[in-house]
């Protein structure tokens, strides 16, 4: 499988030996960018062509490692060499995770207590109570300066996976009814902007698309903002949805 994860393991090096408040930052920064290879027990009879499909329905089988302390831990590889350090199984699967699949998956199960990073390797820990303090400061609501210029066009250089990924979280939230993505250019700043409206508050919904999007974005810096906003109604009068929920009437 295709990823590169080698920012991530050059800062978790810098932050072991510097041990400080920025390196650690700087990790936390690419573990949100990162994608994992995460191994999994599925049944074989479901692969083709060396592929696995995945469906609603298939039952998946994590693997898990226990420490001495009888702490439960899902595993995040950043790398094929990494995983075969843990076990060199010809038959093993993989499945690419981020982030904030892990933190679901953590977060909805009281037997987990995190998950570790390449446990034959860097070994870094995130238990339950980091992974809380992680998403609580995602929020990634785009705050608009007074009297300054926005502009918002379709982006440039699509990256590869992100409406995907967008369309698959607000299934999955299953609260959001429509989605909006462009590009927005503020002073110097230029980022995707994601435009929602949701069931409910949608800064609620912030910090979970955001962890499961930035992954996806490349170089992009990522704003959000609710389709009621100011912004959010620019957005609607030049751009169509790239997501609409299922039985959804909607009012272009």
């Amino acid at each position: 499988m295709n990823i590169d994860n080698s920012k991530l393991v050059e800062k978790i090096e810098k932050m072991k030996k510097e041990k400080t408040v920025e390196a650690q930052n700087e990790v936390i920064t690419e573990i949100l960018r990162a994608r994992f290879l995460c191994p999994i027990i599925i049944d074989k009879s479901l692969a083709k062509n060396g592929r696995v499909e995945i469906k609603k329905d298939t039952k998946i089988q994590f693997s898990i490692i226990k420490t001495k302390e009888e702490k439960t831990y899902l595993i995040a590889f950043t790398s094929e060499a990494e995983v075969n350090k843990w076990q060199k199984n010809p038959t093993q699967q993989s499945i690419i995770y981020t982030f904030e699949d892990y933190a679901m998956i953590a977060l909805n199960n009281e037997n987990l207590d995190g998950f570790v990073v390449d446990p034959m390797g860097a070994n870094l820990l995130f238990n339950t109570e980091m992974i809380k303090q992680i998403k609580s400061n995602l929020t990634h609501e785009s705050t608009i300066k007074k009297d300054t210029e926005i502009e918002i066009a379709p982006i440039k250089d699509y990256p590869e996976g992100l409406e995907t990924k967008v369309k698959d979280m607000c299934n999955n939230l299953g609260k959001i009814n429509c989605a909006y993505i462009c590009q927005m250019k503020q002073e110097d700043k230029v980022s995707v902007l994601l435009v929602i409206d949701a069931d409910g508050n949608e800064k609620e919904f912030y910090s979970s698309l955001a962890g499961a999007i930035i992954p996806f974005l490349g170089e992009y810096q990522l704003d959000m903002v609710a389709l009621s906003s100011e912004i959010g109604k620019q957005v609607k009068s030049h751009f169509e949805p790239i997501y609409v929920k299922e039985g959804q009437v909607f009012k272009g």
